[in-house]
C-alpha cells in the first residue's frame, strides 16, 4: 500500500470468496471486459483505471471484468464457476480530503482525484461526485439525491427541487410544453411590469396572423412566430421594433420546475433573431397573469442563439442557476434582437424548448 501521493499505482483491494462474480444494476457500469493472464494482472488493470471501482476475474476463462460500480449500485452474487472471484478497491475519506480542490500537483500520481482542466486543481473522477468528505458514485434515475451534481448528468439526469426547495430525486430534463398550448403573444412589456397582448394583424403590437404565437411550440421549425412590436410591417422598419415582445403561456401540464431553455432560428434575416430574454414565472390565477405583480424574474440573459447562426436550428441550453420553485406559467420576453443597430421590420423565431420537470 503506498502513500496517497502515490496512490495510482497503489490501492488497498478486498476479496470475495472464490466462485463468486460481480453484477452491476446497470450495463453502463460495466468499464472493460479483457482477457487478463492472472487476477494480479486484472487487479492491477483495475488499478491504473481512475474509473475502476470493483472487477472480478476468473482464472479457467481468464475474463476480466473492470467496473465503474461498487456494493452502492452493484452486488456480489454466487456463480456456477468456482474459479470466479470479486474485488473492490477499499475507499475511505482519508484518501480524498487531503486533496480535493487543491493544486493539480497534489494529486498528479493519484487514482482517486483528477486534475480539472477548467479550475486547475483537483476532482472528483468523472460520474462521482464531492460530497464533503469523499467521492461516491453519482446516482442514477428515479434515486433519492440531497444535491445538484449528485445525478448522472451524462444520462442526461438532474437532481431536481422540489416546492419547499429541497432536492430530492434525480430526474430526465424534459421538453415541458405540448404542441397544443394555447399562447398569448405581447408587445411593449418588459420584465415585473404588465402584459400588453398583441393581436393577430400586421403593424404595431400586431403579430402576423400566418406567423402567430402557437408556432412556438409546434416542435417544428419550418414555421415560426413574427411579431412586430412598435413597427408598422414597413421594409424599413426600425432598430427597436423587437425589444420588449414576446409570449406568455399556462403549462397544459400544470406547475413545473424549468431548469434550461432553447431557442431555434427563423428561416431568414439573422439579424432578425433574438439576442437577449428574460423568463418569469408565476402560480397566479389566469386573470392575474396580465399583472406585472404576478411575475417572479427567473432568467435575463442571453437567448443562446449565436451570430450568424445556420438557419432553422437551435441554439446552444441556457441554464437557469438561480431559480428554486416550481411555475404553472412562464412568461418570455425579448429585450434586444441580433441586429445590432440596424433597422429592423420585425422579431422572429421558430421554436422555444423549455427543459425541466
Amino acid at each position: 500500500m503506498g502513500s496517497p501521493a502515490h496512490a495510482i499505482y497503489s490501492s488497498t483491494v478486498n476479496f470475495s470468496l472464490q466462485g463468486h462474480e460481480f453484477q452491476t444494476q446497470y450495463d453502463v457500469q460495466l468499464i472493460l471486459n479483457k482477457t487478463a493472464q492472472s487476477l494480479l494482472l486484472c487487479s492491477a488493470a483495475c488499478n491504473q483505471n481512475p474509473l475502476c471501482r470493483t472487477f472480478d476475474y476468473d482464472s479457467s476463462s481468464r475474463r476480466c471484468r473492470l467496473f465503474e460500480a461498487d456494493l452502492t449500485n452493484g452486488a456480489i452474487i454466487a456463480t456456477a464457476s468456482q474459479t470466479s472471484i470479486v474485488g473492490s478497491v477499499k475507499l475511505s475519506a482519508s484518501l480524498y480530503a487531503s486533496m480535493y480542490n487543491r493544486s493539480c500537483s497534489a494529486c498528479q500520481e493519484n487514482r482517486y482525484q483528477t486534475c480539472s482542466s477548467t479550475t486547475n486543481t483537483c476532482q472528483c473522477p468523472g460520474n462521482s461526485y464531492w460530497n464533503g468528505s469523499m467521492c461516491p458514485l453519482q446516482l442514477f434515475a428515479n434515486a433519492t439525491c440531497s444535491q445538484i451534481d449528485a445525478c448522472r448528468s451524462d444520462l442526461n439526469l438532474s437532481c431536481i427541487i422540489n416546492s419547499y426547495g429541497g432536492f430530492t430525486q434525480c430526474l430526465i430534463k424534459q421538453a415541458l410544453s405540448t404542441i397544443t398550448e394555447t399562447v398569448y403573444a405581447l408587445w411593449n412589456t418588459t420584465a415585473g411590469s404588465n402584459s400588453n397582448l398583441a393581436s393577430n394583424g400586421s403593424g404595431i403590437g400586431k403579430y402576423s396572423s400566418a406567423h402567430g404565437p402557437d408556432n412556438v411550440f409546434d416542435c417544428n421549425t419550418n414555421t415560426k412566430y413574427v411579431n412586430f412590436g412598435g413597427c408598422n410591417n414597413t421594409a424599413s422598419g426600425s432598430p427597436t421594433c423587437a425589444r420588449n415582445t414576446g409570449f406568455y403561456l399556462t403549462l397544459q401540464r400544470g406547475a413545473s420546475f424549468l431548469v434550461a431553455f432553447r431557442l431555434a432560428t427563423a428561416d431568414s434575416y439573422p439579424q432578425r433573431d433574438p439576442r437577449i430574454i428574460s423568463i418569469e414565472g408565476s402560480n397566479s390565477n389566469f386573470t392575474e397573469l396580465t399583472r406585472g405583480s404576478s411575475w417572479i424574474l427567473l432568467y435575463n440573459g442571453s437567448c443562446g442563439i449565436s451570430i450568424n447562426q445556420t438557419r432553422k436550428t437551435y441554439g446552444s441550453i441556457q441554464w437557469l442557476p438561480n431559480n428554486s420553485a416550481w411555475y404553472a406559467s412562464y412568461r418570455f420576453l425579448v429585450n434586444l434582437a441580433m441586429n445590432n443597430g440596424v433597422s429592423i421590420p420585425f422579431i422572429q423565431y421558430s421554436g422555444v424548448e423549455l427543459l425541466g420537470y
